[in-house]
């Protein structure tokens, strides 16, 4: 048993000695494909975001434990409203923009923070300075709407958006190894699928065991010179 399986090492290993041109060319070249797309065919993209806070406001004077409540309830309708079309619109005129409200809504994502009031509005964009341009004025148009909408004043701005300084995409750290890792494994399967496919016989060995029969002879190989 233990002879079979270092037969069976022996074979893996031979195999990587013979195919690893291949092996490491094709991780290489994954590598080489994915910095490339990364660093000069992606866009990169910045996001802004901007937090706010819901609140209800007490009808005591004193912020009760019924009113956190209903405030996390609102949160879940305050995300709707401020990715509506009434909130965007007011966005593309003020900035305007030179797209309309369906390609904004790509741009704008809004987060509920989970057991808590707070929602988060990120938006991204390949202009930094605009990203966050668009945050606040989303902010700023969501809190008008709610009040219109909604009649009372129970949204509260905590943070405004930043320009933010460095992309969030493409991570060309981690497409990198992904891409190295994808081509590692690309490599070996190639290799061992040609070694599967290819049915020469390579020593007496394999004729041997090919045949069974005893190998009475060895004749050389002479080049014509």
């Amino acid at each position: 048993m233990e002879q079979e399986q270092e037969l069976d090492l022996l074979a893996l290993w031979q195999v990587f000695v013979k195919r690893w041109k291949l092996i490491v060319l094709i991780p290489l070249l994954a590598l080489l494909i994915s910095a490339f797309i990364s660093l000069f065919i992606l866009t990169p993209q910045y996001e802004a975001s901007t937090t706010l806070m819901v609140i209800k406001p007490p009808e005591t004077g004193q912020i009760v434990y019924q009113d956190i409540q209903v405030s996390r309830q609102l949160v879940a309708t305050y995300r709707e409203i401020a990715r509506s079309r009434r909130v965007l619109e007011g966005v593309v005129d003020n900035l305007s923009l030179p797209y309309g409200t369906g390609k904004l809504r790509e741009k704008v994502d809004v987060v509920a923070v989970r057991d808590t009031e707070i929602i988060t509005i990120n938006v991204t964009d390949p202009d930094p300075a605009l990203a966050a341009a668009i945050a606040n004025e989303v902010a700023d148009a969501f809190m008008k709407e709610v009040v219109a909408i909604m009649k009372v004043e129970n949204v509260s701005l905590i943070d405004q958006a930043a320009q933010p300084g460095a992309p969030v995409s493409p991570r060309v750290p981690l497409n990198l190894a992904v891409a190295l890792v994808i081509g590692a494994m690309a490599g070996v399967g190639a290799a061992f699928l040609l070694e599967y496919l290819d049915r020469s016989v390579k020593d007496p060995d394999e004729v041997q065991k090919l045949l069974e029969i005893p190998v009475l002879g060895i004749i050389p190989y002479m080049e014509d010179k």
